[in-house]
């Protein structure tokens, strides 16, 4: 069953198959040495280009971390500055209130006096200047309640400017610093 040649040839053929073997064997060795020597390289290479994207990359968030607090404790200091005005308008305001409470009582004594000298005059002179004394004490109390609503409208005033005063430097203070 095995033919003759073979039988006859058997060595020599074995040989030529071992050495054919162990050329393929040295070939895809040398093939695989180089192919992990390849990747190796490329390895180190992506390694490198990864550690330094990822320098590069916290370097950019420490920036960023930086730049976020400068602008928070530009807006910070502008809430503080704006707090430091409202304090300070209202310090005006009641100010301005005590002046208005003084303003008023002085109002009151004028009024209680004028009335007081209407009523010890002649009922015939009394009837004729009742018109200026009701006209005198309209007016005190238009005076009073006007008073009143300026110093309303000024403290509103007050705040919406310090608010907006501080809006805007906050808005500045960002918008500068691109």
């Amino acid at each position: 069953m095995i033919p003759a040649i073979l039988k006859d040839n058997w060595k020599p053929i074995a040989l030529i198959l071992l050495a054919g073997l162990l050329l393929w064997g040295a070939h895809h060795n040398g093939y695989e040495s180089g192919k992990f020597d390849t990747n190796q390289v490329w390895n180190i290479k992506w390694a490198k280009r990864d550690a330094k994207d990822l320098l590069e990359l916290a370097g950019r968030q420490e920036q960023e971390r930086t730049e976020e607090q400068r602008r928070q404790n530009q807006i910070n200091q502008v809430t503080a500055d704006a707090q430091t005005q409202l304090d300070k308008a209202r310090l005006d305001a009641a100010n301005a209130q005590s002046a208005a409470d003084k303003l008023q009582l002085t109002i009151a004594n004028i009024r209680r006096q004028l009335a007081a000298s209407e009523t010890s005059k002649l009922s015939s002179a009394a009837s004729s200047s009742s018109a200026r004394a009701t006209a005198t004490d309209m007016f005190a109390q238009l005076l009073i309640e006007s008073d009143r609503a300026a110093g309303e409208y000024a403290e509103a005033a007050d705040r919406a400017r310090i608010a907006g005063l501080a809006c805007e430097r906050s808005y500045d203070s960002i918008a500068t610093a691109k």
